[in-house]
């Protein structure tokens, strides 16, 4: 290897050293932290590192690195602290009070070194290197050019976005990459405020956090589905029995089944709104506290947490949902080692978790009903044809047969809670919809009622019956994201008190967490006298 090459070669292992390695010495000091160990965070590191070594503008390349350098830095110290990433509109919040921002920074500065640490010596060394290194390596004329591209991409593409989604944060990628989004975002919005194109961030009033005198502390296991719209379901009327496994439980006085409203009609928008129990369709300062994460009030309450999911993006998925708070994270890689593909596999891992040892808070993130429904469940389940079928009729079968599986690890997960000695409540609902040929529509990404048509399913594995038929009374015959999620927040120990809600005024989000992407507003009352006058609860079909 010749002395250039070899040169060139060091210098691009110690850039891409300084990208990967300060998310990595972190990751091994909080657990909760996953940045940076992924194949695409190590990709984008490897080709960044790649231009910035072969790169003949020097000044430009100290330049940006410093920038990463800021970026990692902060976003790692932002999460020490919060426990979480900042996005955009976090950069707004602070800005807007400078003042206490600086004070409670300097506050816990202390608390701060570590983390800064690993970033600022593999930053110095790389600069050293970079320094001593750079006259003696390959570089090639139009590479500055692929530099500044690379950086203002993201801002250019932020400019023209209609929603803001792609841009926040995914706990499970660099530090780096998310500074870069969270201030491209921030840039061009500020932009687009200051020509009116868009409005200022709103204001609200916060909410009141009540603990409650909860000597019970039962185990809660949050099911969430995905893409399951109640109006494909046997239980509610549905011309086929999809839901055979679920009717065996109708008679039971333990099970409640209702229809119910999503927050959104987007998961990873929808997600974000349940889990931070967020009434507003555009309340940025509350979503960035994250004092009302369910997950949060668990930990509050003395609860071990879980959060299992079988996505295959829960990184950026769950972002807002107070990450540092949830003692077992696992996504679709970590459950690799069953036998099984599909959502099986939450009950397995359901069964791992020693649901005696302590009062538990589990989530299971479900995936059965996502597209393409026909990759979701095995085929052994089949039971609508889906070969040699028109479009329609394809789509509709392979839906229903992932509806069919669905509901099957639903009722696994509630026998397997019936096993349990300490009272166990199992909550159910999906992240939005499905429509399946209504008027000709498919799909879910429009802001749409009936595309946030879910079910609610709940079953209390001994639990006393007066307080099944108080949680039964509480959410009425058609209760949304936001009151299903203050009722589970109560099962944890917590009233949320919120002085902003207006009596029967609910809204559906569209894409965007924060309102950017559209929302309605709804009356929950007049929904009630279309959808409450039906028989929701439908007899045996043949």
């Amino acid at each position: 290897m010749s002395s250039k090459l070899y040169t060139s070669f060091s210098l691009f292992v110690i850039i891409t050293l300084f990208l990967l390695v300060p998310d990595m010495l972190y990751g091994q000091i909080n657990s909760h932290y996953i940045a940076g160990f992924d194949g695409k965070s190590i990709t984008i590191a490897t080709l960044l590192a790649l231009t910035l070594t072969i790169s003949p503008a020097y000044k430009l390349t100290y330049i940006i690195l410093s920038v990463l350098f800021f970026w990692q830095i902060t976003q790692i110290m932002y999460f020490h602290y919060y426990g979480s990433f900042y996005s955009a509109f976090d950069i707004t919040l602070m800005l807007a009070e400078t003042s206490d921002a600086i004070t409670g920074f300097w506050d816990v500065v202390g608390f701060l070194l570590l983390p800064a640490f690993f970033s600022v010596t593999c930053f110095v060394i790389t600069v050293i290197s970079y320094k001593c290194l750079r006259k003696n390596t390959y570089t090639l004329k139009g590479v500055p050019i692929i530099l500044l591209l690379i950086c203002i991409a993201p801002f250019i593409q932020s400019i023209t976005a209609k929603s803001s989604q792609k841009f926040q944060p995914n706990i499970a990628q660099l530090a780096v990459k998310n500074g870069l989004y969270s201030f491209s975002y921030f840039f061009a919005r500020q932009a687009k405020v200051l020509s009116g194109i868009e409005s200022d961030i709103a204001t609200y009033l916060p909410y009141e956090i009540v603990p409650l005198n909860n000597t019970e502390q039962p185990n809660v296991i949050l099911i969430m589905g995905e893409s399951l719209s109640y109006l494909n379901l046997g239980l509610f009327g549905y011309h086929r029995e999809t839901t055979p496994d679920l009717r065996t439980l109708i008679d039971d006085p333990s099970f409640i089944v209702k229809p119910s409203i999503a927050s959104a009609v987007s998961t990873r928008v929808s997600l974000s709104l349940f889990f931070n129990t967020v009434y507003e369709p555009d309340n940025a300062a509350h979503l960035s506290k994250m004092d009302t994460s369910l997950f949060r009030l668990a930990k509050r309450a003395g609860y071990q947490t879980f959060y299992i999911s079988t996505q295959n993006n829960a990184g950026g998925l769950t972002y807002a949902l107070s990450p540092t708070d949830i003692d077992t994270w696992k996504e679709n890689k970590h459950l690799s080692d069953y036998e099984s593909q599909y959502d099986d596999r939450l009950v397995d891992e359901l069964k791992t978790i020693n649901l005696e040892k302590a009062p538990t808070f589990v989530t299971l993130h479900m995936r059965s009903a996502h597209t393409p429904y026909i990759d979701n469940y095995p085929k052994h389940h089949e039971v609508f044809p889906v070969e040699e079928m028109s479009y329609r009729d394809y789509m509709i079968n392979s839906y229903d047969n992932s509806v069919i599986f669905t509901q099957k690890i639903i009722k696994n997960i509630i026998d397997y809670a019936k096993t349990q000695t300490r009272p166990t409540y199992v909550f159910f609902t999906a992240d939005h919809g499905e429509l399946m040929d209504l008027n000709g529509r498919f799909g879910h990404n429009t802001v749409d009622i009936d595309a946030a048509k879910v079910p609610f399913f709940f079953y209390g594995a001994n639990v006393d019956k007066h307080k099944i038929q108080a949680l039964d009374n509480a959410l009425g015959c058609l209760p949304n994201h936001y009151q299903i999620s203050k009722q589970v927040a109560e099962t944890l120990g917590f009233i949320i008190n919120n002085p902003n809600q207006k009596d029967d005024t609910f809204y559906l989000n569209g894409t965007d967490t924060f309102g950017l992407a559209g929302y309605m507003q709804y009356s929950l009352k007049t929904l009630e006298k279309t959808i409450c006058t039906e028989h929701v609860l439908s007899p045996n079909l043949d």
